[in-house]
C-alpha cells in the first residue's frame, strides 16, 4: 500500500520514504496478535489524534517547502549512506540517496512526471503502481492522516507492536491492503506494514517509527527502521527545515526530459 521513503523513507514519509530495487526487496514482519475485547476507537478518531499530536495540518500549511536530511545504515550490506528529501506544495518531491558503493540514486516527481536516475540503469520514468506510490509520498501533507485517502478502514484491535501497545488499523488504498499502528498513549503513528511497489513488483514491508522530533511545532519521525531480506535499514533524520528549497530543485533532469513524449 505504501512505498517506503527509502524510497522513502516516505516517506515520509514522513510516512513515508523507497529502497531502490538494487538494495533488495522489503520484507514484512509478522502481524502482532490482536486484543479485541474492548470498544475500539474508529480509524478517523485515531487519525485525528495522530494529527493533533503531530502538530496539525494548519501548522504545516504555513510553510511552502520542507527539506530533510538523514543518515542510513544497512549493516548486513556494509552500507553507510546519506539521504536528502525535498517536498514543496502541493505535490513536488525529490529524494536523493548517496551510497558510496553506487553513487547518487535520485527519485523525483514534479507534479506530473515521476522518474528515477541511478548510475546502474540511467534515467527511467516511473509508471503504473509505482507511480501511485510516488504521488502518495509527494503529497506535502503526507505526514498527516486523512481518512479520505482510503477506500476502506477498520480498527482491528489493540496489539503489541514493537514493544508498544498500539491500535492496529487495516486500510485499503489504491486497491492494496496494509496496516497502520497508532501508539495507544501518544496517539502518534508507531509504524506500518503492507505492500510496497518496487520495480520488481509488489513486496511486503514493515516500517517502525521509534522516535519523533519537534520542528517548529510540527513533529516528524527522526528514527525509523525498515526491514529487508538483506537486513534492517536504520534511518536517522538529523535536519528538518522549512521554506528553504529553491523551486528549480524539482525541474526535470535533462536525461529525464529526453524520455518525456511531447
Amino acid at each position: 500500500m505504501r512505498q517506503s521513503p527509502l524510497r522513502s523513507l516516505a516517506a515520509a514519509t514522513p510516512h513515508a520514504i523507497a529502497l531502490p530495487a538494487a538494495l533488495g526487496a522489503l520484507l514484512a514482519s509478522a502481524a502482532p496478535a490482536v486484543a479485541a475485547s474492548q470498544e475500539l476507537p474508529t480509524p478517523a478518531a485515531l487519525m485525528e489524534k495522530h494529527n493533533t499530536a503531530a502538530g496539525t495540518r494548519a501548522a504545516l500549511d504555513k510553510h511552502t517547502s520542507i527539506r530533510m536530511v538523514a543518515s542510513m545504515t544497512m549493516p548486513a550490506m556494509g552500507i553507510d549512506a546519506t539521504m536528502e528529501v525535498l517536498r514543496a506544495k502541493p505535490n513536488k518531491f525529490i529524494q536523493k540517496m548517496t551510497i558510496p558503493q553506487i553513487g547518487d540514486i535520485v527519485t523525483g516527481f514534479d507534479g506530473t512526471v515521476a522518474w528515477v536516475v541511478n548510475p546502474m540503469a540511467g534515467a527511467q520514468l516511473i509508471k503504473g503502481a509505482q507511480l501511485a506510490s510516488i504521488k502518495s509520498n509527494a503529497d506535502f501533507f503526507s505526514n498527516m492522516q486523512d481518512p479520505a485517502n482510503y477506500t476502506k478502514a477498520e480498527t482491528v484491535g489493540l496489539a503489541d507492536f514493537e514493544g508498544r501497545k498500539c491500535y492496529k488499523v487495516r486500510l485499503t488504498r489504491d486497491g492494496q491492503e496494509g496496516f497502520e499502528y497508532f501508539d495507544a498513549g501518544s496517539g502518534l503513528l508507531a509504524g506500518f506494514s503492507g505492500a510496497v511497489q518496487s520495480s520488481e513488483g509488489s513486496v511486503e514491508a514493515t516500517t517502525v517509527f521509534s522516535k519523533w522530533g519537534d520542528f517548529d511545532g510540527i513533529k516528524f519521525p527522526t528514527q525509523l527502521e525498515q526491514r529487508t531480506p538483506a537486513g534492517p535499514a536504520n534511518i536517522t533524520f538529523t535536519t528538518v527545515e522549512f521554506d528553504k528549497v529553491d523551486p528549480s530543485a524539482f525541474d526535470l533532469p535533462a536525461s529525464v526530459k529526453a524520455l518525456v513524449k511531447p
